[in-house]
């Protein structure tokens, strides 16, 4: 039997290679840096030494000062090892759905189990990696999905695992705060416990605990401050206040109020220096925005929903940051059926809405619907 011949690499592949290997770093990280996002997950599978360099803190600074970054909406749903994904991109104004986890996802981090639901769970954004705290019944995962090399993970779980509780990213640190303990065996405990994750040590620290117990809480970081926005208490006694950390003395600093008297705070994001707010009073939504500089509140234009509206555990809001736009997201239930079930007529509203709100022209519109997600959904804007 003839053996074919030794396939013999070209010179001029060779002396590319061998330019390439002898690049010193700096110069290596410009040239990979130029290279099309979907490229990246093919650099990164070169050598060690590359898949080193597309993961460090200079590479992303590289590609953002080349303008090589762009804003991705991403949306996880879900139950156990049938988790889906939803991406949506600015520039090309459309959904594009698919698995979460793709066919080389990492199997020794057993992130496919099947007591995986985002219902109660929290996203955190590291440049272009997303974390997904709270992913399990348990509260105990902490999932990490890489959109370069587009494979998941698992990371460090919180010390203390929680539902429904307020998470935030200041510069390279995740805080958590808030929430209740899932404890099986008897009512949930509302907390009021925080912590800190160092994404480079892979590890969870507790801080200082916050002035009030909060649950269903939402959060938010602004010039170096940690939000703790509304939650209730105990069942029906909704907080109308917010807690604030400050990293830097390590301590919560004074309460501060919220402008909806015993109102549910939705959801919430950044824009610049103010936090933009959904929230729902009785059957009555309200958007709000809070310069955190000058202290002071404003109530802007509902978005167009109907109204009243009585949000219910079905019926679920994420509020993202675009720009300088504001995506409001129903990750679940469905406004039809609410409407059917008060004895109203329907609006041709189903699962999905996104609406838009230029905070610059301070107006809404609509954006396409989010593909189905089921069992619940959480949502990050990344920038990669």
């Amino acid at each position: 039997m003839l053996l074919p011949p030794p396939r013999i690499p070209s010179p001029s592949s060779s002396l590319q290679s061998l330019l390439m290997a002898s690049l010193p770093d700096d110069l290596l990280v410009e040239c990979l840096a130029r290279v099309p996002r979907g490229s990246i997950r093919q650099c990164a599978m070169v050598c060690r030494h590359w898949r080193t360099i597309v993961q460090s803190d200079l590479y992303y600074r590289a590609r953002g000062k080349l303008r090589m970054l762009e804003s991705f909406v991403v949306v996880f749903g879900g139950i156990g090892s049938g988790l889906s994904s939803a991406t949506y991109s600015q520039s090309t104004g459309q959904w594009q759905a698919g698995l979460l986890f793709p066919d080389n996802h990492d199997h020794d981090h057993d992130t496919s189990s099947s007591d995986h639901t985002f219902i109660h769970a929290q996203s955190a954004v590291l440049q272009h990696r997303i974390l997904v705290l709270g992913a399990t019944l348990a509260g105990d995962c902490t999932m990490v999905y890489d959109t370069w090399r587009r494979t998941v993970a698992r990371a460090a779980p919180m010390l203390l695992p929680r539902k429904k509780f307020a998470c935030c990213v200041i510069g390279d640190r995740v805080y958590v705060a808030g929430g209740a303990s899932r404890c099986r065996a008897s009512r949930d405990i509302v907390m009021h416990e925080a912590e800190v994750y160092d994404p480079e040590l892979d590890t969870w620290r507790r801080l200082p605990d916050m002035r009030h117990r909060r649950y269903g809480c939402i959060g938010a970081a602004v010039d170096g401050i940690f939000y703790v926005i509304g939650g209730i208490r105990r069942p029906y006694a909704y907080l109308s206040s917010m807690d604030c950390f400050d990293p830097r003395v390590n301590a919560w600093l004074k309460s501060r109020p919220l402008p909806i008297g015993g109102g549910c705070v939705i959801s919430c994001t950044v824009v610049g220096s103010c936090i933009y707010m959904l929230s729902s009073h009785a059957v009555e939504l309200s958007f709000w925005r809070y310069d955190t500089r000058g202290q002071a509140w404003s109530r802007i234009n509902l978005p167009p929903i109907p109204s009243p509206l009585r949000i219910d555990n079905l019926l679920k809001f994420s509020c993202v940051t675009v720009g300088s736009a504001v995506h409001i997201i129903q990750v679940g239930g469905c406004i039809d059926d609410l409407l059917r079930r008060g004895g109203r007529n329907p609006r041709g509203l189903r699962e999905g809405l996104v609406l838009v709100y230029d905070t610059r022209g301070q107006e809404w519109s609509k954006a396409p619907h989010l593909p189905d997600m089921r069992n619940g959904a959480v949502c990050a804007v990344v920038q990669c």
